[in-house]
């Protein structure tokens, strides 16, 4: 029992991270610089209920059962492999729009690719310009932006002079 509660746990907040990720303005990069920061900022306060600024067990065990109830699709007490996978995709898949919307959104000219001016609009993008800019063309395309995120979204903090605190 204790084994099958931790898998839950994990899988809860790796789901409840795609859904804060994806949610809009959840990861919305503010003019201090931020990254991912806004991103874990969510999370906790979705977890938080009283907002006392800690998660007690008892939040997160609400939490966890929020979660518990939005996977079993069918309510019969119980999260088929099936039931986590439709939820699984479900996340990666507003992830994955929200990646692509916020990319639309700094390609000004929607030509398809940033240049540094546009990159400018995501602060992780100003720093890491150059490693994201895989074929060192002058332009990150979309492909090179979502093939990048293991990169971006290990930075934590991306400070006033472009330094950062990564995980």
């Amino acid at each position: 029992m204790k084994k099958s509660f931790s898998f839950f746990a994990v899988l809860s907040l790796a789901l409840g991270a795609a859904s804060a990720h994806a949610e809009p303005g959840a990861c919305r990069e503010p003019a201090q610089g931020q990254g991912r920061v806004q991103m874990d900022d969510a999370m906790f306060k979705r977890m938080d209920a009283n907002s006392d600024g800690a998660v007690s067990k008892a939040e997160f065990q609400a939490f966890n059962a929020k979660r518990f109830k939005e996977m079993d699709a069918d309510k019969d007490g119980k999260v088929t492999r099936e039931e986590m996978d439709v939820r699984v995709n479900q996340a990666m898949k507003n992830g994955l729009q929200h990646l692509n919307d916020r990319f639309a959104a700094a390609d000004a000219n929607q030509d398809g690719g940033l240049d540094r001016e546009e990159a400018q609009a995501m602060p992780v993008m100003q720093v890491y310009f150059e490693q994201v800019d895989t074929n060192k063309d002058g332009k990150v395309t979309r492909e090179e932006y979502l093939a990048a995120m293991p990169l971006l979204h290990r930075v934590k903090n991306i400070g006033p002079k472009g330094k950062d605190d990564a995980l």
